[in-house]
């Protein structure tokens, strides 16, 4: 095994595990249909690999759930004080929920922002690994090393790849 990769960012977040050797990159996969574990390693061998990039993420779809999340959190936020501003008798539920969302809404697109993602094409299919939104800068270091260490290990192994990166 000339290099195995392991990426545990947080308890809630899946854990990311890679392997190379001279022979063959180990990718990991999901069965569809399983009775009991669906995790597996599926074995390639470094002859049926045609490519192998690191790119950017496209954010559109962050920056649309960003621009929901805004006007959704705000409304839902008037519509949850409306009894309050009124003073209207009764007890009120005040909730925290929807001023989270609208905050939120703020925070995805700058968290989207510089998001790059490993994609593997090979003979009978191709691999994308989309690494998990974090906020904090020693997770974002953790993914950096983790796509580093992939790269040299490809060009240990005389892989062709391309790093868009920089």
């Amino acid at each position: 095994m000339q290099t195995r990769i392991e990426l545990h960012l947080s308890k809630k977040a899946r854990p990311f595990f890679f392997a190379v050797s001279n022979r063959a990159i180990y990718i990991p996969r999901i069965k569809v249909i399983a009775k009991t574990d669906p995790y597996y390693f599926q074995r390639v061998p470094l002859d049926h690999i045609r490519h192998v990039s690191i790119s950017r993420l496209r954010p559109y779809a962050l920056w649309l759930l960003g621009g929901l999340m805004i006007p959704i959190g705000l409304v839902t936020t008037f519509w949850m004080m409306e009894p309050v501003l009124r003073n209207e008798p009764g007890t009120h539920h005040i909730s925290g929920w929807p001023i989270s969302v609208f905050v939120c809404g703020f925070l995805v697109p700058v968290v989207a922002k510089g998001r790059y993602g490993l994609e593997i094409w090979f003979t009978g299919g191709k691999y994308r690994w989309k690494p998990p939104l974090v906020v904090d800068r020693p997770s974002k270091e953790k993914i950096k090393e983790t796509f580093q260490t992939m790269i040299d290990a490809f060009k240990k192994v005389g892989t062709p790849f391309s790093d868009k990166r920089v």
